[in-house]
């Protein structure tokens, strides 16, 4: 076995409890060592949590101590996790990845816990999701809402197949319709929900970038230009004839873009309030224009 992870103990004495620590002690680079070794060692071993359990005082083979030490290799090289193992869970569905997507993030999910705080769960809504990825908002929210339909979108023809795969995965696809295309370019008619994760990197904040987030996951995913904002230049000059007449535009963003971002949204439609959303680190996420009567401005 190669030096960059050597078990250090004879393969018919490793305990699979045993294996979860030494694979997390060699991963110090990783915010999460322990974690990283589990859900890896789960993957290796094709079991769950209870199954873990189960096999906790059970010696490991000789063939899957060498899956486990492969997927520990290529975690440290700075391969995240969701890439080696394909999957993701967000909002409690689980999602297939690769490296023509995004990764879906937890901070993600107040988008959903915003429309559903702002629109009913009974409600007859078209919903469209601009550069979707790996489709976990769209599927999230039509997941939330039995009565409505999505459109997602994405330019990208790996993110368009593996939405559409996703959309299945999560017996979604009857009411999801998922098209290759720019932002709106696609869309045909008005929607009364839009939501946006768009690229919002700038130029400054790619140089801080992790290396497991730049060198694996799409740049075309993650920069947004000189100041991070450039594709939502683009979808707001494109929406107004998208949005209905009262309906909600949710955006993400990074924590240091909402104010500039609100006042662009602003300067799209002053004729409503524009609100600003925090993640689960209460840290701002996102800004959005609800044009539901009772929302207008006095």
């Amino acid at each position: 076995m190669p030096d960059d992870f050597d078990l250090g103990i004879a393969s018919d004495q490793l305990l699979v409890g045993d294996a979860i620590s030494k694979g997390a002690k060699a991963l110090p680079d990783s915010n999460s060592p322990r974690l990283d070794a589990r859900v890896l060692l789960k993957f290796a071993l094709q079991t769950d949590d209870a199954g873990l359990i189960g096999r906790s005082r059970e010696r490991l083979s000789e063939q899957e101590i060498e899956r486990f030490a492969h997927l520990i290799r290529r975690r440290q090289k700075g391969e995240p996790v969701a890439y080696i193992t394909g999957v993701k869970e967000f909002w409690s569905l689980e999602f297939a990845v690769d490296q023509s997507v995004l990764i879906p993030r937890e901070d993600s999910e107040c988008l959903i816990e915003t429309v559903l705080a702002r629109r009913q769960r009974t409600e007859n809504l078209r919903i469209a999701d601009l550069g979707t990825g790996s489709g976990c908002l769209i599927c999230a929210l039509i997941s939330e809402f039995p009565q409505a339909q999505g459109v997602a979108v994405d330019l990208s023809p790996g993110a368009v197949k593996m939405a559409r795969t996703n959309a299945a995965k999560n017996a979604l696809a009857d009411r999801i319709e998922i098209l290759e295309g720019s932002w709106t370019e696609p869309l045909r008619g008005q929607f009364d929900v839009i939501i946006a994760n768009p690229p919002y990197i700038s130029d400054e904040e790619a140089k801080e970038l992790s290396a497991d987030v730049i060198d694996y996951e799409p740049s075309s995913a993650l920069l947004g230009g000189h100041d991070g904002l450039d594709p939502y230049r683009v979808v707001l000059r494109e929406i107004n004839d998208k949005l209905t007449s009262d309906g909600l535009l949710v955006f993400e963003c990074g924590y240091r873009q909402t104010d500039a971002l609100a006042q662009l949204v602003r300067d799209f439609d002053g004729n409503y309030p524009v609100f600003t959303i925090n993640d689960l680190s209460g840290r701002p996420r996102g800004v959005g224009l609800d044009r539901r009567k009772g929302q207008k401005k006095d």
